[in-house]
């Protein structure tokens, strides 16, 4: 198989300490080059051995010989990198937040609708590609519709702002899109008017405190975030239309189904989080590339999510 040539934007922390070892471990693709605005794409590419290249991302993606790029950066240039792909035709795989707003994205989905032949996308979902999660939607699919869904997620920062933002959004663009992103997938990738409530408080400690409620029609959803602990802090429970609610954290999953006394215990061999998550993720966007199967984290998908986070600025 001849393996997916990629061209990785930024160089940052999440580029180097993430994506850079989950590009590394994924079977079927190589890193061809790293680019960036500044110096740091030439040290990280030399450190894994490939070429580094200091040029903003239309240039970077212009000249590079890909297959699809990769972009862990700032919000603007996953903007920049998503207007670029579309010019050249190239399959594009968001690592970092997909866009500061809803409407790069709504274009991107436009344009992508008028072409004969749509391009591949995926945004970087860890949690939604972390072991327990995806084993806890598989069993959730076994048992009906769901009907409810409570979900909690805490994580240890961001602290401040960052790209030129407030903190709140910050914590939200950074942090907040991961679980929007896990209950919109539960929930079947509703219309932005399935968010009915939410309040973002921020106080003087820099806490940022996030409730978001959700209606379908068939289905409720509360979701409650925070940056207030010390590590990721994720537990969700679905519960189905037959009764079967589904539990699970980072550790393990809990599957407990009406009149019976025991409850079916699920624990990863590995907690695929982080750099393991995005593996997870990378992999899928490989075979989506290469005709094998469909991305199920699409940049049209994640218009909802960015549309959710919009309204929950202005709550």
């Amino acid at each position: 198989m001849t393996s997916l040539r990629l061209g990785l934007v930024g160089a940052g922390a999440q580029a180097a300490d993430v994506i850079v070892p989950a590009l590394m471990s994924t079977p079927g693709t190589s890193l061809a080059a790293i680019g960036s605005a500044d110096g740091s794409a030439r040290e990280l590419a030399e450190t894994w051995g490939v070429e580094g290249v200091q040029a903003e991302v239309d240039e970077f993606l212009g000249v590079g010989e890909f297959d699809a790029a990769v972009v862990a950066s700032t919000p603007a240039d996953s903007e920049a990198a998503l207007a670029t792909a579309q010019r050249l035709g190239l399959p594009v795989y968001l690592a970092g937040p997909p866009a500061s707003g809803a409407g790069a994205l709504r274009e991107y989905k436009r344009a992508n609708a008028d072409r004969d032949t749509p391009l591949t996308s995926a945004v970087g979902l860890h949690l939604r590609y972390a072991a327990t999660t995806r084993a806890a939607l598989e069993r959730v699919a076994a048992h009906g519709r769901v009907v409810h869904v409570a979900m909690d997620c805490h994580v240890d920062g961001p602290r401040t702002g960052l790209w030129g933002r407030e903190l709140l959004d910050t914590f939200l663009l950074s942090s907040g899109l991961h679980p929007l992103a896990v209950m919109a997938d539960v929930l079947g990738w509703p219309e932005v008017g399935a968010l009915t409530s939410g309040e973002v408080t921020q106080t003087r400690r820099d806490d940022c405190f996030v409730t978001a409620d959700f209606t379908t029609r068939t289905a409720r959803g509360s979701l409650r975030m925070s940056n207030t602990r010390n590590r990721l802090d994720f537990a969700a429970t679905i519960t189905c239309q037959d009764g079967t609610s589904v539990t699970w954290n980072l550790d393990e999953v809990v599957t407990y189904r009406p009149g019976t006394a025991e409850e079916a215990r699920f624990v990863p061999g590995a907690v695929a989080t982080g750099w393991a998550g995005h593996a997870a993720a990378l992999a899928e966007f490989r075979d989506a590339v290469n005709g094998k199967t469909e991305s199920r984290a699409t940049v049209e998908q994640l218009v909802v999510v960015m549309e959710w986070i919009e309204r929950l600025r202005a709550s």
